[in-house]
């Protein structure tokens, strides 16, 4: 099986597992690659550490922006590495989403794709209806609501959002 992990950093040439927000070291993976490359900016403390991504009845990938322009701001301008990794035995899936992949030892890459501006090529998997931003103004108040509880609910005080 194919795994694909996102890292803003170059030229590695083996994954190796760090401290997640799950408190466990892991590497992560996915078996799709416009996932994998979600993760490929430089991770952001909580509560915007949050990955909004979804599936829509035909697979595509969609970002849902819970802040305006979120997207545009998260990716713009900004390289990322997209690792690809083959015959990964030890790779294990905890959660319910079918693409997602950890793995708690290193693992040797097998080969590397530079996106020089990912806020680009997401534009151009869009034109090829393989993704989507789902924008702000087209998120119910229910949605927004349960995503602003599961914020709040984060370790880290935010004067926005208020106190977990």
């Amino acid at each position: 099986m194919t795994l694909y992990h996102g890292s803003p950093v170059d030229g590695l040439s083996e994954l190796k597992p760090f401290l997640s927000e799950h408190d466990k070291p892991y590497i992560y993976f996915s078996t799709e690659p416009l996932v994998a490359l979600l993760y490929a900016v430089k991770p952001v403390p909580k509560p915007f550490s949050f990955y909004p991504y979804g599936f829509d009845k035909d697979g595509c990938v969609v970002y849902s922006e819970y802040f305006e322009n979120a997207f545009y701001e998260l990716y713009h301008g900004k390289t990322g590495y997209l690792y690809q990794c083959e015959n990964i035995e030890s790779a294990e899936n905890p959660t319910v989403i079918n693409c997602a992949y950890v793995c708690t030892g290193a693992v040797k890459v097998d080969r590397l794709t530079v996106i020089p501006d990912l806020y680009a090529f997401y534009k151009e998997q869009a034109d090829k209806d393989k993704f989507r931003v789902k924008p702000r103004c087209e998120i119910s108040e229910n949605e927004m609501s349960y995503v602003l509880d599961e914020l709040r609910k984060s370790t880290i005080c935010h004067p926005i959002l208020g106190t977990p």
